[in-house]
């Protein structure tokens, strides 16, 4: 009778290495079969948490497997791991097909044709709010990705925390005692203070640097950003719906009006003292995978690619008040505009609008 292996020991065993290939046939990478999307759905829970204590074994110091979760009941389970008190979720590889589907059958509701109709109107655009989405979004392509861990939650770049016991900053706190949050514009930089409920103050301060600079330092504690496939990918989950969460969005309001203002379908404003719960909050929600992302048209998010940011267009939609739809359009999966999605590599990034996460290589 074969040894069996100590309780609690999950045994090592060769697994098969499955290649993915590219549009042109090429491999790209060589993947072991355990880590592959469609393997991975076929396991039982059981079996995906066997699978990922026993890649947990092999991750760099510090990792360490956290649990098994499902977001969505369409969704596979996910393989949850903490690193420094932040989550990563496993992402299987796999051959995938991104970007949205001009072919695809996708009608408007009525809010968001009679939306881009009032958009058009008053910006003079000829073309169909079909034209429009084919326009502003990255078109099909079929890409081999490797399985890789990525933070479930962006954070925000380009700031580094200071003490509070500047005299100008307790200052500013004397003189705005009543108020939580500040923000000061001086010496051609910007402070944030925060003051939390228990008394104390965060202060942070913003920092000049580029997009390639914060992926050099990434590589340098072993991490990089997700690739623009690869954040695409995690934020669609694989699905050819032209957002994460579904097909359409509300067309009565901007992703983020809620508060003590909200718009009425006929476009008048409602006021409340109490403010707004949301009553549609897809996008604010984890996606299938977990991750929060694609939320907030305010953001950009860095990706590998210097000079190139997926997951909103800072704000300018939302702030020129182009309209609902295409304010929504920001947060589609596929949302790729040139002038919002390219940047000058040398610039430096802009604090308060710019969010990155890490990933882990699994090659």
């Amino acid at each position: 009778m074969a040894e069996q292996p100590p309780q609690g020991v999950i045994p090592q065993r060769p697994l098969p290495i499955h290649p993915l290939v590219d549009e042109t046939g090429s491999i790209v990478y060589q993947v072991p079969m355990d880590l592959l999307l469609e393997h991975w759905k076929r396991l039982s829970t059981s079996q995906r948490e066997a699978t990922a204590r026993r890649l947990a074994l092999s991750l760099p110091s510090g990792f360490v497997f956290d649990s098994i979760q499902s977001f969505s009941p369409a969704a596979s389970d996910v393989a949850y791991f903490t690193y420094e008190e932040r989550v990563f979720a496993l992402i299987p590889g796999g051959e995938f097909t991104l970007g949205f589907d001009a072919e695809r059958h996708w009608n408007p509701t009525q809010d968001e044709l009679e939306s881009w109709q009032a958009t058009a109107k008053e910006y003079g655009f000829s073309e169909s709010i079909h034209e429009h989405i084919i326009a502003t979004t990255l078109r099909p392509r079929r890409v081999g990705l490797a399985p890789f861990l990525i933070e479930t939650a962006a954070r925000e770049l380009g700031w580094h925390s200071v003490s509070a016991d500047d005299p100008e900053i307790q200052s500013q706190i004397k003189k705005y005692k009543n108020t939580k949050k500040l923000t000061l514009c001086r010496g051609g930089g910007t402070t944030r203070i925060e003051k939390k409920d228990d008394g104390s103050v965060i202060v942070e301060q913003s920092l000049t640097r580029t997009h390639a600079e914060l992926a050099e330092q990434l590589r340098g504690s072993g991490f990089r950003f997700p690739t623009s496939d690869e954040w695409e990918f995690a934020c669609g989950c694989g699905e050819p719906t032209l957002f994460r969460w579904g097909d359409h969005a509300p067309c009565d309001r901007y992703p983020l009006d809620f508060g003590p203002k909200r718009v009425r379908p006929t476009g008048t404003l409602e006021a409340s003292k109490e403010g707004f719960a949301p009553d549609w909050d897809r996008h604010v929600n984890p996606n299938g995978f977990g991750l929060s992302i694609a939320s907030n048209p305010y953001f950009f998010e860095l990706v590998a690619e210097t000079g190139t940011t997926r997951g909103g267009d800072g704000g300018c939609t939302l702030c020129g008040g182009y309209g609902f739809f295409v304010g929504w359009l920001t947060l589609a999966t596929a949302y790729f505009e040139e002038h919002s999605c390219k940047h000058d590599p040398a610039e430096p990034i802009s604090p308060g609008y710019t969010v990155g996460r890490r990933v882990l290589e699994l090659r």
